[in-house]
């Protein structure tokens, strides 16, 4: 399991770094949540990430746009809810 955190200075659109991961094959191992909001009970579990073969939790500073690129979470997730427990 890997989180990534990535630091967006140039402020690209989530779009651009969907290109990349789908050309490497990130996308089909890229956590995506089935909403825009989710409580922090609605978070997968380890377990579950794991078996489901979503290895990757990608969020992405500023530029996030679920709509288009579901799996760049929005980096304030991390502070709302990766960090609660």
């Amino acid at each position: 399991m890997l989180s990534l955190l990535i630091v967006n200075i140039d402020n690209l659109p989530a779009t651009q770094y969907d290109t990349v991961f789908k050309a490497v094959g990130l996308d089909g191992v890229s956590y995506a949540p089935t909403g825009l909001t989710l409580p922090a009970t609605g978070w997968p579990t380890l377990g579950s990430l794991i078996d489901s073969g979503k290895r990757l939790l990608t969020f992405l500073d500023n530029a996030a746009d679920f709509n288009a690129v579901p799996y760049l979470l929005d980096g304030t997730w991390i502070l709302r809810y990766y960090f609660a427990f």
